[in-house]
């Protein structure tokens, strides 16, 4: 089986190193210059920034990526320590205590804060609970058979019922159910702006899923009763594009080909059924099997072409919720911002109106940083990512892919100098002390992923709404990544992508019995 790779980012590396390790013989196209996608380092002066995923959920070997990266033999290649995030907002902070607290210090520091809120907040902690068992239930039921499977069952349906009522609500009433302060129900939402959802479109039970309490102290243990289990985030020594360089290595080590600054530019479409790939240069790729990563209008417009479609799956391609996009300084510093940060993440916001400041940016306004700001610095973790004595930080934040008024490239010193400004009143002598500045803008982004609209983390997490099918309408063309239906991160792409190569290796397998 000959296989083309349409794009080098996680769900495309994924999915090849899955079908070469299966004796497919697979080539993977990417049109940038060095392979990654956003998983692909900044480089200037000696420093290196990561642009996504700054932290990685899931890394552990008995964990949803880190099993898969060990059943390729990737995992062995990487280095990854633990890592939690610090939230700082406009008049309080959550941050861990120097000392572990227990497994409920967050709810306790947050019941002094807003004593009105205390019976909310244990109301959470025992609906959190039922969350994570419910879905280490979920997971152990994909893998269960006959009695075992009945029991798991009934377990699992035993400890839904309570939240089966808060089953359709939006993030916004299930926090006004919760809490009566908006500050407080702000701590456990801000983060959908990472996502460019307001809380009203956002599914409610989805809020656990984005506050496991590992995230903000990972000394935390996993399992806080019988199935009833957190995952941690991880720090991937040498930024996450060491992840994506292992993922090359494996391909190439398996036979497979990687080729960088070559874009394809159609896929062949012969019967309703895929036959090639033809790059920039008009060179013809045969190939059995296609799967595409990356842009989905871009993919199926673009590359195949709306003619060849059902137009029913046109519409679907045409309504996928995109999130917007982020604007990004790089520094290189010549002090050690240690002091002034939460370890290697941390999180600033400037105001508590998720909702409102999310609608703005969609509508094309930019904030500028004033509605906050991540801070992101991977040679605390790393040393080797910056020149000695010196550290590489990086300042980002969401932002429209177009603006309302005026350009990116024209504005972007500008805006680059007002960010800096905000994150200067939590780092102090920020700009003094900076040997060297990278500014990225959404524009640099739809370079680095060959997209004319770019999406920070692809499909947002509407309610009611779907990314692209894995299996498309023509026969052997495949699509994964952040705009398919598993969702962007990559907790949502890495298995996506795999499991996709395995449901492609069983069709090919059927083919050749049937042959």
């Amino acid at each position: 089986m000959k296989a083309a790779v349409i794009g080098s980012g996680m769900s495309g590396l994924i999915a090849a190193a899955v079908l070469a390790q299966a004796g497919a013989e697979v080539t993977v196209y990417e049109q940038y210059e060095i392979p990654g996608g956003v998983t692909a380092p900044a480089e200037q002066d000696g420093f290196k920034w990561d642009l996504g995923q700054l932290l990685v959920e899931g890394l552990a070997p008995e964990e949803s990526i880190g099993r898969i990266l060990a059943e390729l033999g990737v995992l062995e290649r990487i280095s990854v320590s633990k890592e939690d995030r610090g939230y700082v907002f406009p008049d309080f902070a959550v941050q861990k205590p120097p000392q572990y607290q227990g497994v409920q210090w967050r709810i306790e520091q947050l019941k002094r804060m807003f004593p009105a809120d205390a019976a909310g907040l244990e109301r959470y902690w025992r609906d959190y609970l039922r969350f994570l068992k419910v879905m280490a239930l979920g997971r152990k039921l994909e893998t269960a058979a006959g009695v075992r499977k009945a029991i798991l069952t009934i377990q699992l349906y035993a400890t839904l019922l309570p939240l089966f009522p808060k089953k359709d609500w939006s993030a916004e009433r299930l926090m006004a159910d919760y809490f009566q302060s908006e500050r407080l129900r702000c701590v456990f939402i801000s983060i959908l702006a990472d996502f460019f959802i307001r809380p009203s479109e956002f599914l409610g039970l989805g809020v656990f899923a984005l506050n496991h309490e590992t995230f903000y102290d990972c000394r935390l243990p996993k399992w806080l009763a019988p199935n009833t289990e957190q995952t941690y985030l991880y720090n991937v020594h040498g930024g996450i594009s060491t992840l994506a360089n292992a993922l090359v290595e494996r391909i190439l080590e398996l036979g497979g080909k990687v080729y960088t600054t070559c874009t394809v530019k159609k896929i062949k479409v012969i019967n309703n059924r895929v036959t090639a790939v033809v790059d920039a240069c008009g060179v013809v790729y045969p190939a059995d099997v296609v799967v595409a990563s990356g842009g989905a209008q871009e993919t199926f417009f673009d590359l195949v072409g709306e003619d060849l479609l059902p137009a029913e799956f046109v519409q679907a391609v045409r309504e996928v919720p995109l999130m917007d996009s982020i604007f990004m300084v790089h520094l290189g510093i010549d002090f050690d911002p240690s002091p002034f940060v939460h370890g290697v993440c941390t999180y600033y916001y400037g105001t508590y109106d998720i909702e409102n400041g999310v609608a703005e940016a969609l509508n094309g306004r930019y904030h500028e940083g004033r509605d906050g700001f991540v801070v992101h610095i991977p040679s605390l973790h790393t040393p080797a990512m910056a020149p000695q004595g010196c550290h590489a930080m990086t300042i980002y934040t969401i932002c429209p892919d177009t603006l309302a008024q005026g350009d990116w490239d024209a504005c972007k010193e500008e805006y680059a100098d007002k960010l800096v400004a905000y994150a200067e009143q939590r780092i102090p002598g920020l700009a003094a002390h900076t040997r060297t500045r990278l500014v990225m803008t959404p524009d640099d982004f739809k370079k680095r992923t060959h997209v004319h609209h770019h999406a920070f983390g692809g499909l947002a997490p509407k309610m009611g709404k779907k990314g692209v099918p894995h299996h498309t309408p023509v026969e052997g063309l495949w699509f994964v990544g952040a705009q398919s239906e598993s969702g962007g991160g990559l907790p949502g792409v890495v298995p996506g992508a795999y499991r996709t190569a395995k449901r492609i290796l069983q069709g090919n397998a059927g083919r050749s019995s049937a042959d």
